[in-house]
């Protein structure tokens, strides 16, 4: 049987959550610093008192039916890539680092285009990385039209769909630009090769820029994928529980503006489960807690019939060691095994600050596992093979059966692509290889290879026009 899912709310729990969300939507609020969207949700009929606007229970559970449980991802070829929320867990690396670490000696320095394709390069190559996260803010590019130039950058070296987050509307209007010129598309509904992910600022609180640029993704059928952060015991209660309830609200009202607009689009509950560490004064992605929240936020997603997304394999730790693997692996195990569809970060350590493509590697490498064990075992009379066993008999072998055979390269058994089981004396005559010098290893290998299917000529001259054009706007 497939691995079952793990919860950390039961019914119970998830009512009295959405209860509580409504409640706080429909007499608090949130805070919409746009007047244009304000005046399209007054226009809509939801209460409007200032910068103040109210959802009413009937309209959120009338905007809740509306939902999609699952939705087609395109590439940049047309051609689907996937379906969201199939049952099926994706990945994708990334994303918003701002340093790239190039050795193990901890030291960072600040990112480049050059490392956004080198990244992205790395993603077309990996069997189990599924979409390209924006992985590095580059230093390189017009400060503020940087995303964009980072967006073209993977462009031009992948046709894996993209996913990016913008809070600026002509910045984002500028990746909708250019995502229409690779695709040919200008309404996406029916299959987008971008998902657009859009924050609230915790608590209860919409800036202009973010809700505006929802309005600009849902009336072209763009996913979108809320991501709230509230911080437990800094932007949200410190308990687990109102810190869900927090991003909850905030997602639904993020839900409601999408379905008032464009009834039916794609949208995903999206989440980067944070707190707050007392002690040390910093944001924390890896520990238990949050591993607790992305269980639960799978479930909160379910329960309104949404495609979910988490981030992971998520570490705070700064450098390769041991916390940096255990935090990684309680991280995804939980984002796969709690039921996400969408698993955002591979590459990145750090709190999610830092990039290195050797991580990326590895990561790959956790993904595969992860998706493996979710799999959980299948039982029938071929794979229990009591025939096989009578046969073979006493003290016999069952290397050179054909069942055996069949099976080798099945999918049974893990393959993996970086990582060796080699034993101790095969390991020193190796050169006693750790897993970040085999990963090393691999990007060489990797990005000594030729671009996959780079765009024409045509196309690469539509990019650079529009970002000649946007840097233009927005000197």
């Amino acid at each position: 049987m497939k691995l079952s899912n793990w919860k950390a709310l039961d019914e119970s729990e998830i009512r009295q959550i959405h209860e509580a969300s409504l409640e706080i939507l429909e007499k608090s609020g949130i805070s919409i610093e746009s007047p244009e969207v304000r005046k399209i949700l007054y226009e809509k009929g939801l209460p409007v008192e200032g910068g103040i606007v109210r959802f009413p229970r009937s309209v959120v559970e009338d905007c809740i039916e509306k939902n999609l449980r699952s939705f087609p991802i395109v590439g940049r070829n047309g051609k689907d890539a996937f379906i969201l929320g199939d049952g099926n867990v994706r990945f994708a690396g990334g994303h918003n680092a701002v340093f790239v670490m190039t050795d193990r000696t901890g030291e960072r320095r600040n990112s480049l285009l050059k490392d956004v394709a080198d990244f992205a390069h790395l993603c077309e190559c990996l069997e189990d990385i599924d979409m390209i996260g924006v992985p590095l803010n580059p230093s390189d590019a017009p400060s503020k039209t940087m995303l964009a130039h980072a967006v073209a950058a993977i462009m031009k070296k992948s046709v894996k769909p993209i996913f990016y987050s913008c809070e600026s509307r002509e910045v984002n209007l500028a990746i909708i630009e250019l995502a229409e010129a690779i695709s040919g598309k200008r309404n996406f509904k029916k299959g987008s090769y971008v998902i657009s992910q859009l924050s609230t600022t915790s608590p209860l609180f919409w800036e202009k820029g973010a809700s505006e640029s929802l309005v600009d993704c849902v009336r072209r059928g763009i996913p979108v994928a809320f991501l709230p952060q509230p911080i437990s015991g800094l932007t949200a209660p410190y308990t687990i529980a109102g810190n869900i309830t927090v991003h909850n609200a905030e997602v639904l009202s993020g839900l409601v503006i999408s379905h008032l607009i464009n009834p039916g689009t794609p949208l995903i509950y999206a989440a980067a489960w944070t707190s707050y560490d007392m002690r040390h004064s910093n944001v924390i992605i890896g520990r238990p807690e949050e591993s607790l929240m992305r269980i639960a936020g799978a479930q909160m997603a379910h329960f309104y019939n949404m495609p979910s997304h988490t981030i992971g394999p998520d570490a705070d730790a700064n450098v390769y060691d041991e916390q940096l693997g255990w935090e990684k692996m309680m991280s995804v195990l939980a984002a796969v095994s709690g039921g996400n569809d969408l698993i955002v970060n591979s590459g990145m350590f750090g709190t999610g600050m830092t990039v290195t493509n050797e991580q990326l590697i590895l990561d790959n490498e956790i993904n595969r596992f992860a998706k493996r064990m979710s799999q959980g075992i299948k039982v029938d009379r071929e794979t229990v093979a009591s025939d096989v066993i009578m046969e073979v008999g006493h003290r016999g072998s069952f290397i050179d059966q054909e069942h055996t055979v069949d099976y080798l390269r099945s999918g049974e058994h893990i393959e993996p692509t970086v990582i060796a089981g080699m034993n101790y004396g095969n390991w020193r005559d190796a050169g006693s290889p750790d897993c970040a010098a085999l990963a090393s290893a691999k990007v060489a290998e990797l990005l000594a290879e030729n671009d996959a299917l780079p765009p024409d000529k045509a196309i690469l001259g539509k990019i650079s026009v529009i970002l000649k054009k946007w840097d233009g706007i927005y000197k």
